[in-house]
């Protein structure tokens, strides 16, 4: 193995694991759950506050939202870079019903760590629906509005719990990154409320008069 393999090589190894440590530390979006203030008013002790905030704050239940939810860890990609030919790309996925993705349906995305244009996609997204037995592979051919490769690409994957992964290359104009597969964990509501505003107890009955 030649000198240049090898380090990219161990780089990699290097990078994958910072990704899942960095994924694991990250302090994701709250997500606006109906409920959510409700339960953080109940919290009244430190270990209360510290679960009600763990919960508020998971992936788990910014899953069950609708919202933007990074993958497991981010992809090294090598090929590129401003220090080594090492670098990283963070790809995440959108679940509907939102103003641009609606219910049934997931928004795939990838954001690279590689500076400049971008001049072409050649990223995938391969994608099974477990609840349902729906799958395929699509190209993240979005553009942007000056017609550039938005690296993105919404998919009607069906309702359900959903597992993708995106692997493939970006091309730049003085380089190509070679994007290693990531992988994440999706659930895509059904048409109408959300599993977290349908699960809101109904209102008591009134008491007889």
């Amino acid at each position: 193995m030649s000198v240049m393999r090898r380090t990219i090589a161990v780089a990699t190894v290097g990078i994958a694991a910072f990704g899942l440590a960095g994924t694991a530390a990250a302090d994701p979006a709250t997500p606006d759950v109906p409920g959510l203030a409700e339960l953080r008013t109940q919290a009244v002790g430190p270990e209360e506050k510290a679960a009600v905030e763990a919960l508020a704050t998971s992936t788990v239940l910014r899953d069950v939202a609708g919202e933007y939810t990074p993958f497991l860890y981010t992809a090294p990609t090598v090929g590129c870079g401003t220090v080594a030919p090492v670098t990283l790309t963070l790809a995440s996925g959108t679940t509907g019903p939102t103003a641009a993705v609606k219910a049934n349906e997931i928004s795939f995305q990838a954001l690279s760590a590689y500076p400049g244009v971008v001049k072409s996609s050649g990223l995938n997204v391969a994608w099974i629906n477990t609840s349902t037995g729906a799958s395929g592979i699509l190209p993240l051919d979005g553009l942007t509005e000056g017609g550039y490769p938005a690296l993105n690409k919404i998919v009607t994957t069906g309702a359900g719990t959903v597992v993708a992964s995106i692997f493939g290359t970006v091309g730049y104009t003085n380089a190509t990154c070679y994007v290693l597969p990531t992988v994440g964990s999706f659930f895509v509501p059904e048409e109408g409320p959300l599993p977290a505003e349908a699960a809101q107890p109904a209102p008591a009955p009134a008491p007889p008069a």
